[in-house]
């Protein structure tokens, strides 16, 4: 084999290894959440007792529509977070006479390098206000104020 097949041999060979290389780099990139990765919201009704939980939840693009919940009930919603960091979600909840608003996902609030950022975001929703599920300590202990 004369010297030219073999450098042009051996420049294919490591163009065949380095789009590998890159190939596999991207996938441990996408794994690191840079991607953007698919979120998942939970919203578990916690009220107690034997109390429904109605809810409505939207965004700016899309409405999930007017549901109620059994008492212990979950339900969940899945959607990729935009690229320019503005995905938000707001839910209004009512049981009797009560009725409040809470932002179930916010970007910055959630997103999953914040401090109890997800992608998988756990929410208990009680009479108190909603309680995320923090994944440090395991427990629903992230309880913040209804808007």
């Amino acid at each position: 084999m004369g010297s030219l097949e073999v450098l042009t041999a051996l420049l294919l060979i490591m163009s065949t290894c380095t789009y590998v290389a890159m190939s596999h780099a991207q996938d441990d990139f996408s794994l690191t959440g840079f991607d953007n990765p698919r979120t998942t919201v939970v919203i578990i009704n916690d009220l107690g007792g034997s109390m429904p939980l109605r809810y409505h939840c939207n965004s700016k693009d899309d409405d999930l529509g007017d549901r109620t919940m059994p008492p212990s009930g979950s339900w969940f919603f899945e959607f990729k977070p935009s690229i320019f960091g503005n995905t938000k979600f707001y839910c209004t909840f009512s049981w009797g006479n009560e009725l409040h608003y809470f932002d179930i996902y916010r970007y910055r609030r959630d997103r999953l390098f914040a401090e109890f950022g997800c992608i998988r975001c756990e929410w208990k929703i009680r009479k108190t206000g909603p309680c995320k599920l923090n994944k440090d300590s395991g427990m629903f202990d992230v309880c913040l104020p209804w808007n």
